[in-house]
């Protein structure tokens, strides 16, 4: 399996059992916009930092990112 190929499951798993969506539009300024599936809430925006695998981190706004790691099912 390529790596594009190792990319896209996780993000199709990820989508898929959680239930969003991920869009990314040039109108947006490369900004990466979450829709929820599952539940009838406000679209929110999410952004991915870091220069590789060892700082990378997730950012959404209201979001205590430690906790979510903590609590995290992978």
């Amino acid at each position: 399996m390529s790596r594009k190929e190792q990319i896209h499951a996780a993000i199709y798993n990820a989508a898929v059992d959680a239930g969003f969506m991920l869009t990314a539009l040039p109108e947006l300024s490369g900004r990466i916009i979450v829709k929820d599936l599952l539940e009838d809430t406000p679209d929110f925006e999410v952004a991915f930092t870091g220069t590789d695998i060892s700082d990378m981190d997730v950012h959404i706004d209201g979001v205590d990112n430690s906790k979510q790691i903590s609590n995290s099912l992978i």
